[in-house]
């Protein structure tokens, strides 16, 4: 599991577990108590005091965790294929699912900024052996064990390949698991990341750059082809192409931004905070409603170009979800019943992800359960893909509990 600190957390693929400011010496006493029961050393007691762990855990990003993984559920739920579906029946709820799925939008990008957050404090300690060894390395296992079992299925279930096809298959990798060789990317290069991650200036001047390259100069190609601006985008293309300019593309600019935004950025006025909220707002309207103008102009071909993870509107709705979290969400003061089930379904998510498209496609497949029929039952898309998300979620959550039981399984694939 990937595994870097945060402040006074340990985080392995952006799952949190409580630590104290002074763990080496809750480890001494652990390791002390345990000589003493083997007749090593003579009992001591130890002042209760000593044994309390001070909790600075970061609940509401467990919080933004769980909200995103349900919103990835869903966004693949509500797809293209199922916008397909529902327009090619008539379907006249098609546009409401459209309008749901354009608010799903923030969740992959929302993952990256979690990430962000965990990986890039330069006060912990690094090595190239931690990153590899344990870092990239849990990322890789659980990446090769759901590539394995995606390969099998496509040759023995779903009849798509030969067997021949199984090696080409592992390396490929289904769709939905780019998203780990895309965190595999930014921790590769976060050991460089890390070296101005705490320079306010350098880093914003780097967010800078991330979000003209990287969001604004992508969206104003989009809108250029989305409205057939022919000769707009031809200029622009030309111009973007005489640079040759890589560096702070897709999504990097998520992975600095999770880590500045908790550590130097804070909105003490509620009035400023409901401003950005309110813009936040306005910005989810203006792109959903620009997609289904799209959409229903261009006759039931499927528009992203304003919805798309690295377009400016998404990224800016993104952006602000994680300062509501941040300081809406982190002034919950939660029950202690409540921290549990937080903690459980956060450290859940990972093998949500990783199952969750499996079992969709095994739904579609097999059962008589998809966005449009129930066991039977025949409804609209309005109420077809909350009921398809709600059935995936939970076999989902299932699944991943099942495999943390699960000895071995548990450290290297979820």
């Amino acid at each position: 599991m990937v595994y870097t600190e945060y402040h006074s957390l340990n985080v392995k693929d952006g799952k949190y577990s409580d630590t104290s400011d002074n763990e080496n010496d809750f480890d001494n006493i652990k390791n002390k108590f345990r000589s003493e029961e083997e007749g090593l050393l003579e009992p001591t007691i130890v002042p209760p005091a000593k044994l309390k762990r001070k909790s600075k855990r970061l609940y509401w990003a467990d919080c933004a965790r769980i909200f995103s993984m349900l919103s990835i559920i869903f966004l693949h739920a509500s797809g293209y294929g199922c916008e397909r579906s529902l327009r090619k029946i008539k379907d006249p709820t098609w546009y409401i699912v459209c309008w749901l799925n354009c608010l799903s939008r923030f969740s992959v990008p929302m993952f990256v900024l979690l990430s962000g957050t965990f990986i890039l404090d330069p006060s912990k300690n690094f090595t190239f052996k931690k990153l590899f060894g344990q870092n990239i390395f849990r990322l890789m296992t659980a990446y090769l064990f759901w590539a394995t079992v995606n390969a099998l299925i496509n040759i023995f279930i779903y009849k798509k390949n030969k067997f021949g096809d199984f090696f080409r298959l592992v390396f490929v990798g289904e769709e939905y698991l780019w998203f780990i060789y895309m965190i595999v990317g930014c921790y590769i290069i976060s050991p460089i990341l890390r070296k101005f991650s705490d320079d306010v200036p350098l880093a914003r001047y780097f967010l800078v750059l991330c979000i003209f390259w990287g969001s604004f100069i992508p969206t104003l190609k989009n809108t250029f082809s989305a409205f057939n601006m022919k000769g707009a985008q031809k200029t622009l293309n030309a111009w973007t192409g005489r640079w040759h300019y890589h560096f702070t593309l897709e999504f990097v600019g998520y992975f600095v931004a999770g880590y500045h935004i908790v550590k130097h950025v804070t909105i003490k006025k509620p009035v400023v905070r409901m401003i950005i909220y309110i813009l936040g707002i306005a910005d989810v309207i203006l792109y959903s409603y620009l997609t289904y103008f799209l959409e229903k102009g261009r006759r039931g071909k499927y528009s992203k170009e304003f919805r798309d993870t690295y377009s400016l509107t998404v990224a800016f709705y993104t952006i602000v979800l994680f300062i509501f979290f941040k300081h809406e969400i982190g002034r919950i003061n939660f029950s202690e019943k409540a921290i549990k089930i937080i903690t459980k379904l956060s450290s859940l998510t990972f093998g949500v992800y990783l199952s969750h498209m499996i079992i969709k496609t095994m739904l579609l497949k097999y059962s008589n359960i998809t966005q449009t029929v129930f066991l039977g039952y025949k409804y609209r898309g309005i109420i077809g893909v909350p009921v398809f998300w709600f059935v995936n979620t939970v076999l989902s959550f299932g699944v991943s509990y099942l495999l943390s039981i699960t000895p071995i399984l548990k450290n290297y694939v979820i």
